[in-house]
């Protein structure tokens, strides 16, 4: 498992590495033919707003809701007035709480000391799954804007613009750390040959028990993301921008999905004690959107930076 988890990373980050390349050999060979006509921008960012996990076909009921934020500096160049390239690094934490209300499952074909067949019937009441993560990420981004216009008749030296940036972000997820309770687990027994039901009789483990909560941190991982951002670009000085704008960003696969476990295992108290996260869904997906607040300079020297 950790081959092939090692493996994975590193196709990640060879493809994303061999993309940032090109990338950059491309806004060499335009800046050389450009003359260097446009400005470079640096800038600083603080984002932050609602994160959760979508689930795709799960078990039972699902809800995820949680927050993030994070910090970063970046480095934008523009081979044309409207065109760009986004790069750079972040450092963010995310904290997102999973809550399923039950799980019903059955298994089949049980002995009791009598060598009775019945079938245990079992209920897992009020799983939640706390996800604390913190993750460096480095995005790769197309960036379009357009030309700036003064926001008044009034005031002709304020000026505003459009501006989206879309494309991916490799999310290094440097310490994710873990919350999985059980608060509660029932039994019953079924008897097929005597169409009877027995729901309390502790030695046989059937009835009601108190759950348990365990803390685990998953291995290091990679995350890819499609990203997005759109909003407004203010002038607010001859060297200075701010980006006011929204974002999305949405996880390309499931990076929990080989570090959990089957709750059918779970059938007593005893087995309680290897509770960890559970596989309730098919696949998730991590979401985040929210604000972006972004202040850029530009570096370039020969150019103004009012576009």
């Amino acid at each position: 498992m950790f081959k092939v988890q090692c493996s994975k990373i590193l196709t990640v980050l060879w493809s994303y590495g061999l993309t940032v390349f090109l990338i950059i050999l491309f806004l060499f060979s335009s800046n050389s033919v450009s003359a260097q006509r446009f400005p470079h921008e640096i800038s600083v960012h603080f984002g932050g707003g609602f994160n959760a996990f979508v689930c795709q076909k799960p078990v039972s009921k699902v809800s995820s809701t949680g927050f993030g934020v994070d910090v970063g500096v970046g480095f934008a160049s523009f081979f044309s007035q409207n065109w760009g390239i986004h790069t750079g690094v972040g450092f963010g934490f995310s904290n997102i709480k999973n809550e399923v209300s039950k799980f019903n499952f059955i298994t089949p074909e049980q002995k009791d000391c009598d060598d009775n067949l019945f079938d245990l019937h079992t209920t897992l009441n009020d799983y939640s799954e706390r996800h604390k993560t913190m993750f460096v990420s480095i995005p790769l981004m197309v960036q379009y804007q357009t030309k700036l216009q003064p926001i008044s008749y009034r005031q002709k030296d304020k000026r505003a613009g459009f501006y989206a940036l879309a494309g991916a972000k490799a999310l290094l997820l440097v310490n994710n750390n873990y919350t999985a309770e059980v608060n509660s687990l029932y039994n019953m027994a079924y008897y097929p040959e005597f169409k009877n039901w027995i729901s309390y009789q502790p030695e046989m483990g059937l009835g009601s028990f108190k759950g348990t909560s365990v803390k685990n941190k998953l291995k290091f991982n990679v995350l890819a993301t499609f990203s997005l951002e759109a909003g407004f670009k203010w002038q607010l000085g001859k060297k200075l921008y701010l980006y006011s704008g929204v974002f999305f960003d949405i996880g390309l696969y499931d990076t929990t999905k080989k570090q959990r476990i089957n709750y059918k295992n779970l059938t007593s108290q005893a087995s309680l004690s290897d509770l960890a996260l559970l596989d309730f869904a098919k696949r998730m997906n991590f979401v985040g959107a929210g604000l972006k607040l972004r202040l850029a300079f530009p570096v370039s020297k020969n150019t103004t930076c009012c576009w």
